[in-house]
């Protein structure tokens, strides 16, 4: 279960694996241009992860990771401004702090880094733990929803769970709310339908809802990852210019703070 929620949070990795194989997520109508690639997800109340350095190859060359990797990069990140955490080299492209340490709701993380010249930048903020209140199951859409507790700069999204035989959980976000400018309002964020095979009443004790927060970047990514044409993949077919928040010359990628409610049963 762990695995496949992290599959869910990090559904932008997928993109890696495509950018390694194919310049279609540069859009069908360019040429193949050598990008960076930078995904690092960072969970409130956990290990600092690592942060992986990689970068895109030619269409038609089969996808691996020791072309794909980058090995020789200088990235750092600096912590609530102050503290400065070199990032070492281990393998597969994967950069871990050279210390063990914990990440706290609130903290701000910069990433810098340089390879071949290149200078690379991200920031974000580790959002606070979702408040979470009046949960429900709207019956006529067949979906689940909760309120939630608003903090500045962060954005709101649900997944639902289904502790049933079989067990079953979302597979993506259905929206993600607008940042809030404003603390302490409650807006009201809502999960995808829920399968059929799910709704009726044998389930009702079995329907529950997780409620994510994100650095409010996040908004952007998810939906420009979708933007100008419906299609299954849209890291592999394109449909649009992807918003990172990733800052260089030819440079994509995330580098993001979450934060997870508990999962809560919708009433």
């Amino acid at each position: 279960m762990k695995q496949h929620l992290k599959n869910i949070l990090l559904a932008f990795f997928l993109l890696f694996l495509a950018a390694c194989k194919s310049e279609e997520i540069l859009g069908p109508d360019e040429t193949y241009e050598e990008y960076t690639v930078v995904q690092g997800v960072i969970e409130a109340g956990k290990y600092f992860p690592s942060v992986r350095f990689t970068k895109t190859l030619p269409l038609g060359i089969p996808y691996d990771i020791q072309k794909a990797e980058l090995k020789n990069v200088t990235a750092y990140v600096v912590k609530n401004e102050v503290q400065v955490i070199p990032l070492i080299y281990t393998s597969e492209g994967l950069y871990k702090p050279l210390y063990d340490f914990y990440t706290e709701e609130g903290e701000t993380y910069e990433l810098f880094a340089e390879s071949d010249g290149k200078y690379i930048y991200g920031k974000t903020i580790i959002p606070y733990t979702p408040e979470v209140s009046n949960v429900y199951y709207h019956g006529g859409d067949f979906y689940l929803a909760a309120d939630v507790k608003t903090k500045n700069d962060e954005v709101y999204c649900a997944l639902w769970t289904i502790f049933g035989n079989p067990y079953a959980e979302a597979d993506d976000f259905y929206s993600v709310s607008n940042p809030s400018s404003l603390p302490n309002n409650t807006i009201s964020v809502r999960t995808s339908a829920i399968p059929e095979s799910y709704r009726s009443p044998s389930y009702s004790e079995s329907r529950y809802i997780q409620v994510f927060a994100f650095d409010k970047s996040f908004r952007k990514y998810f939906y420009s990852r979708n933007s100008g044409s419906d299609i299954n993949d849209p890291f592999i077919q394109g449909g649009g210019k992807i918003e990172w928040n990733m800052q260089g010359d030819k440079v994509i990628g995330m580098f993001i703070g979450y934060a997870a409610s508990d999962k809560i049963k919708a009433d």
